[in-house]
């Protein structure tokens, strides 16, 4: 798959109560239907085979019927497919426990699965996940933002740089960005709808060095994702 499942847990506390909901509720089924059977070798409308047929039949019936009663046949949810609507909370960081970025007390992600709207190992870690649970996966450099790219580190004119950022803030387009641990830069996006990156490092008072890698380019990344909700049609 690319990434490395490192644990899976409820997100909140609706699987656990589901899962004691069913387990009380077969033992109320074993107790309940035992409680029906146990007459039928005293009741006389169990003599023969044919009375003990139709009492284990109405036991049977009767069983089933507390079941939808107390709910314990609801159906399964379904987990999470390509070309589904998601709605996420995650936490990144770095393989040292470094976080570099999370929506946890803001608005969740929104994005639809196999569409690249995110990174691809983002993308199979959501892959089968119900509403309110949580996946931690470990995501490789391949999967996530690419490997880091020597060819794009050198030297430049000071004032090339600056005549290129200015017209990239001309545009609307230039932000600062800073990564604990990474540094700061600059981000802008391209004609092609892609996004460009600057890095700065060992400048002099007419030189300095670029840095045009993702700043995420070459790291293992940890996700702590929990998934808020399948979008359907119409909500």
């Amino acid at each position: 798959m690319g990434h490395s499942e490192r644990e899976a847990r409820p997100g909140n506390r609706e699987r656990a109560i589901r899962e004691s909901k069913a387990v009380a509720c077969t033992g109320y089924l074993i107790l309940f239907c035992g409680g029906l059977c146990i007459p039928m070798k005293t009741n006389p409308l169990t003599t023969g085979s044919r009375g003990s047929v139709v009492w284990l039949t109405a036991a049977l019936l009767i069983c089933y019927a507390f079941l939808l009663v107390a709910g314990c046949s609801a159906p399964v949810q379904e987990g999470v497919k390509t070309n589904d609507t998601v709605k996420v909370r995650y936490t990144a960081s770095f393989q040292d426990g470094m976080i570099f970025d999370s929506n946890v007390n803001s608005t969740p992600l929104e994005f639809t699965v196999g569409s690249r709207q995110v990174i691809s190992g983002i993308e199979e870690a959501v892959l089968g996940m119900t509403p309110g649970t949580t996946k931690i996966v470990t995501i490789p450099p391949e999967k996530g933002y690419g490997l880091y790219n020597k060819s794009l580190v050198f030297r430049v004119n000071q004032a090339e740089v600056n005549e290129f950022l200015q017209g990239q803030e001309s545009k609307g387009t230039l932000l600062g960005f800073q990564y604990p641990g990474i540094g700061s830069g600059y981000r802008w996006i391209n004609s092609d709808g892609s996004p460009g990156y600057m890095r700065f490092s060992n400048a002099t008072d007419t030189m300095v060095t670029v840095d045009l890698n993702n700043p995420l380019a070459g790291q293992d990344m940890v996700f702590e994702i929990t998934l808020v909700e399948i979008v359907h049609p119409g909500t």
